[in-house]
């Protein structure tokens, strides 16, 4: 039955549901119902379990770093996104008033709104002053203010960034729009002519662009969907009219019959100001985490890799008035269909899992099937439906408050002071190591063995493995830092609420002390962390949550750089807990890290994949401490994150202090922001084990020294013992 409806196409769930009343009780669930205005209902007798199956649309599917990007580039789109989420634009903001139907010169109606909000007039009185000046929008502007209606600041900065827009600085003379923007294509104008730019979707070239010119119409179309399509203000040259497509962006470039100056393109248009149509495209995008379903599949780099992808959907608008219950009538799933020609087609399947009556509401549970606690699934809805949000913040106090009370509980271990004895060991196992670290273990006097039972030290991966009387790197500690997930449980547990730490949560268990926070800091942004996937950032706390349902289980809060807002800059140490607990810090070089944060009106995107870590220069990024905070800044920074690692070492072994012949390599990792006194605050983000395989097997220079510590000796060069 489901691939004939595949096959053919056949979207017959209308002829079994109709659209019901939300405020009706049609059905037993208690708790949120649908998303959308109404319930959809059973409109047929009767629907047993398992009897039929449905192919439910997707209206759109996207990204994570398109949304904001589709919004304003797919036709449509936005119009459509705006009656689900009932977030509108504001018409004495975003637009001016269409002069179609108007009696009155176009160019005096197009303006009315622009002064009535930039002078704090009515309309009636703005149409009059621009009649007055023959439409002049600057000299509209300054009469009123000549009658006596004192501009604010505000309405001032307004007024200078819409006619910066409008074309109406310095050097425009006749205050008509040089430049502007609907929801659909930008324009640009001289005398001569008209250049027209529409921004194409992702992937679209210019055979999916049809453009037809006529003398007084134009119609554009890209992928069959209309851009554009009405009567020009005036007559343009057909025959010398083009089109081109560069860079994701069509344009067209028109010339006029007749020199002049065109208050329009298309005779009705209505122009935005692009400062607050990004505002409302934000506006809009924040508001459909509550709409978004996502799955995973894989696809193919621009490397020739194969990667995963999270792709993000919202159903049409029957699937999203799907009601929820904990005891669901239906199940919804996506589904991705590859036809006879190789197209994939993405739906949703919708099925009966229960008998369902007519007038009955259908019913799916949102909530992830591997989330149980009923607390924590509360927290998970209130991403989806609205509910009191003061349950989240009492969460996230008592959170709070356990903390602090674990903070002051916290036992610390004493490290030892005394160098360690020298150790005979000398014969080496490293997994995979390279042939140029077998040169340098032998040049340090350590001999590569290849089988595990002649070694005196193993350095492997492999933590099943134990190897009874000999030095390893499996300290019991590898495993407590094994996952961000396991590190920021641990790090709570141990050492409460440091003023070195940067706020974590682990997602499954602290949903709700999650949204909690985010609602006290409603500036905050967050970084999501999944064991395959890339890292998000986000300011979202739905979209944190909702992330959840493709693996993501952490939320470290991001900290934007102390020296540019728009980088995270990471410092990264070495830390060797050496056998009999002796703890040394990796002291020839830090590694310093910058991952680049996309920026929209100097504040980063809400929604974006974290850039890759791009190594920084030791001594290009002191000079850039020094020349902002002063000549000692790193080497302050440097000495207080030695501390920070010797007091996470003594918290741990505090709980059990040991001797153990293993040893830990690990990496503490410390994101350097801005301080709540102006200063660098340098918070510890992540500690994990160093592996092995990569980086130790490669490291020619790092594993002859790491020998030498646990052999007792330490090279002072390379090795700082913290007290």
């Amino acid at each position: 039955m489901l691939y004939r409806k595949l096959e053919g196409d056949t979207f017959d769930i209308g002829s079994y549901v109709a659209f019901g009343d939300l405020d009706s009780d049609t059905s037993s669930s208690s708790g949120p119902k649908s998303l959308g205005e109404h319930l959809l209902c059973l409109s047929v007798e009767q629907l047993e379990a398992g009897s039929n199956v449905f192919l439910v649309d997707h209206a759109w599917t996207t990204t994570i770093d398109q949304i904001i990007e589709n919004l304003d580039r797919v036709p449509g789109l936005l119009g459509r996104m705006e009656k689900l989420t009932g977030v509108y634009d504001s018409l004495s903001s975003l637009t001016g008033i269409a002069n179609a139907d108007s009696s009155l010169d176009p160019e005096i109606e197009a303006n009315v709104s622009t002064v009535a909000s930039m002078t704090g007039v009515s309309e009636e009185k703005a149409r009059d002053l621009l009649t007055r000046v023959n439409g002049c929008l600057i000299d509209a502007i300054m009469a009123a203010e000549d009658e006596g209606k004192e501009a604010t600041p505000a309405q001032t900065s307004l007024q200078e960034q819409i006619l910066q827009q409008l074309g109406g600085g310095e050097g425009s003379g006749n205050g008509k729009p040089q430049q502007w923007r609907t929801r659909g294509y930008g324009c640009t104008q001289s005398e001569d002519g008209m250049e027209v730019s529409v921004p194409l979707v992702p992937g679209a070239s210019s055979r999916d662009v049809e453009c037809t010119f006529a003398p007084k119409h134009l119609t554009v179309s890209v992928r069959g969907s209309r851009v554009v399509d009405g009567g020009l203000h005036a007559e343009v040259r057909p025959d010398e009219s083009i089109w081109f497509v560069e860079d994701g962006m069509l344009t067209i470039t028109l010339t006029k019959r007749v020199a002049d100056s065109w208050p329009e393109l298309i005779i009705g248009e209505k122009h935005v100001n692009p400062f607050e149509l990004q505002k409302h495209l934000t506006r809009v995008g924040g508001e459909l985490w509550r709409y978004f379903q996502s799955y995973d599949c894989m696809v193919q780099g621009a490397d020739q890799s194969v990667v995963k992808q999270t792709n993000w959907y919202i159903q049409d608008e029957v699937g999203v008035s799907v009601a929820h219950s904990s005891d669901p009538n239906v199940c919804c799933l996506p589904f991705l269909y590859l036809g006879a020609q190789g197209q994939v087609s993405p739906f949703s399947i919708l099925w009966p899992i229960k008998s369902i009556s007519c007038g009955d509401a259908l019913t799916r549970d949102y909530c992830p099937s591997w989330l149980k606690d009923t607390r924590q699934r509360q927290g998970y809805l209130h991403a989806i439906f609205p509910a009191p949000t003061q349950p989240l913040l009492d969460a996230y106090l008592e959170f709070t408050r356990d903390l602090e009370q674990t903070a002051t509980r916290a036992a610390r271990a004493n490290l030892p002071t005394t160098p360690a004895p020298a150790s005979q060991a000398k014969r080496v196992f490293v997994s995979e190591a390279a042939p140029n670290v077998k040169e340098a273990m032998s040049a340090a006097g350590f001999e590569a063995v290849t089988v595990i039972e002649e070694a005196d030290i193993v350095l492997d991966d492999d933590a099943a493995n134990t190897y009874a009387g000999k030095i390893t790197n499996q300290h019991p500690l590898n495993s407590v830092f094994s996952s961000t997930d396991k590190t920021v449980l641990a790090l709570q547990s141990v050492a409460g609420m440091q003023d070195w730490q940067s706020p974590g949560f682990h997602l499954p268990t602290q949903l709700c002390e999650f949204i909690g926070a985010a609602l006290m800091d409603s500036s905050s942004w967050w970084m999501l962390a999944s064991a395959q996937s890339p890292v998000v950032v986000t300011s979202s706390w739905a979209a944190a949550v909702r992330h959840m349902d493709v693996g993501y289980t952490s939320a470290l809060k991001c900290i934007p750089s102390a020296i540019a807002p728009d980088q995270v800059h990471v410092i990264e140490k070495l830390v060797l807990l050496a056998p009999s607990n002796r703890l040394y810090i990796w002291h020839e070089n830090t590694w310093i890290y910058s991952h680049r944060i996309h920026l929209r009106d100097n504040k980063p995107e809400p929604y974006q994949t974290l850039a890759p870590a791009v190594e920084v220069a030791e001594v290009l990024f002191m000079e850039q401490l020094r020349a902002k905070f002063g000549g000692k800044a790193f080497d302050n920074i440097a000495t207080k994150m030695d501390y920070i690692i010797a007091d996470v070492v003594r918290l741990f072994l505090g709980i059990d202090s040991s001797d153990s012949k293993d040893f830990g390599l690990f990496s503490f990792r410390f994101v350097l922001g801005k301080g709540t006194d102006g200063g660098i605050a340098s918070l510890l983000q992540g500690v994990s084990p160093v592996p092995v395989r990569g980086r130790l097997a490669n490291n020619a220079h790092l594993v002859p020294a790491l020998l030498s510590a646990l052999s007792g000796l330490p090279d002072a060069d390379n090795w700082k013992q913290v007290i």
